[in-house]
């Protein structure tokens, strides 16, 4: 997916609120918006926002020396998202359908997502789960991933945001008890509210399954930028479960067998998979 216009604004506002989480002064502030605004002035629109986003939070932290911004925001939304994990499992466990029940819970999940909505933003995510067994899909293929996890050999599973991390592993337990050979990786280093090792730790998820990570700092998978043994996992998997608008920016056009789960937030997304804001989708790029 390339970069549209409506993307730059979004990263001009991540650059300043990371700044602001950093606890900078104004004049870091203002050295941070120069650097951003001419790295994003020379980098070619053909590339995924993803690009845009990773080189100008490499700027953040460069210059405030804080590698981790948003890890108060993280550890908040992990908090959360597991006091909510008994409902969210009975809810699961209740489901004449376990499956799209999981899966459905893992995409309300992706609305904790601080690259798209303010850093000062509230995110109820009680009522989103709420909302969740009566949201519609408008691209449905569950079941033809269902079928998909039964016959594949070898699953790597891509998360996206801490907070919704609690959310993916009641899904990944679904996929689990289908197939053993599930591999889950986070980011390699901290970008935005994206999950690394830390949240997959909080999680709990180091008690259920392997967790790599991608040896990057990207908002979503840039491979030459992924480490090489996550290139080997990624190429030795024949299904990859891909979480949230990051990982569609940079693997949309991929031609390796992924299914995409998100909600759909802001208008480049919307506009690339012809849908509206707030639609929530399971899209195989095979199906």
């Amino acid at each position: 997916m390339r970069t549209y216009l409506s993307c730059i604004q979004c990263i001009v506002r991540q650059s300043l609120e990371a700044t602001e989480l950093a606890g900078s002064p104004a004049s870091e502030a203002e050295q941070v918006m120069r650097m951003v605004l001419k790295r994003l002035s020379e980098t070619p629109y053909d590339k995924t926002p993803a690009h845009m986003v990773m080189e100008a939070h490499r700027i953040v932290r460069t210059v405030t020396g804080n590698n981790d911004p948003y890890r108060i925001l993280k550890e908040r939304y992990n908090r959360r998202a597991l006091n909510l994990f008994v409902k969210m499992q009975e809810m699961v466990n209740a489901s004449p359908d376990p499956f799209e029940t999981a899966a459905r819970l893992a995409i309300a999940g992706n609305i904790i997502d601080f690259g798209h909505a303010n850093t000062s933003s509230d995110i109820s995510i009680t009522s989103i789960v709420d909302a969740t067994p009566k949201s519609p899909l408008s691209i449905d293929h569950v079941r033809h991933l269902e079928q998909e996890v039964v016959s594949a050999r070898r699953i790597l599973y891509l998360t996206d945001n801490a907070g919704e991390i609690v959310f993916d592993r009641l899904f990944i337990e679904q996929i689990k008890g289908r197939r053993e050979k599930v591999v889950v990786a986070v980011k390699g280093k901290a970008v935005i509210n994206d999950a690394t090792m830390d949240d997959a730790k909080q999680a709990g998820l180091y008690d259920i399954v392997r967790i790599i990570d991608t040896g990057c700092d990207a908002p979503g998978i840039i491979l030459d930028q992924c480490s090489k043994s996550f290139q080997n996992e990624f190429d030795a998997a024949d299904l990859i479960i891909a979480k949230g608008q990051g990982n569609y920016e940079t693997l949309s056009s991929s031609p390796c067998n992924i299914y995409f789960l998100l909600k759909v937030k802001c208008p480049a997304i919307a506009v690339d998979l012809g849908l509206a804001i707030g639609d929530i989708i399971v899209k195989g790029n095979r199906v």
